[in-house]
């Protein structure tokens, strides 16, 4: 039996990810697990989002609690924020 081969159709996905729709959604979603970070945060939670939105890539990062010295409670609240982003559309 013949092994099926998928290949991704790289120009169409890139193109995907250059749309302002998902521009939007990569911040909707980074800024919904700052929002959640921040609520579950033993420290009280000062998070930052950084988002860039260039031609060529978008991305969304949610950047530690400088409320907090200790890296382990702003990885715990991190890790718990991450559900916040799917349920944002």
């Amino acid at each position: 039996m013949a092994r099926s081969r998928i290949v991704p159709n790289r120009q169409a996905i890139a193109s995907f990810l250059r749309t302002p729709q998902m521009h939007a959604l990569i911040e909707r979603k980074t800024r919904a697990v700052a929002e959640a970070a921040a609520a579950v945060s033993e420290a009280g939670g000062q998070f930052r989002v950084d988002v860039e939105t260039g031609d060529r890539r978008a991305r969304g990062a949610v950047i530690g609690d400088y409320s907090t010295h200790d890296p382990e409670v702003s990885r715990r609240a991190l890790l718990r924020a991450l559900d916040a982003a799917r349920a944002v559309d």
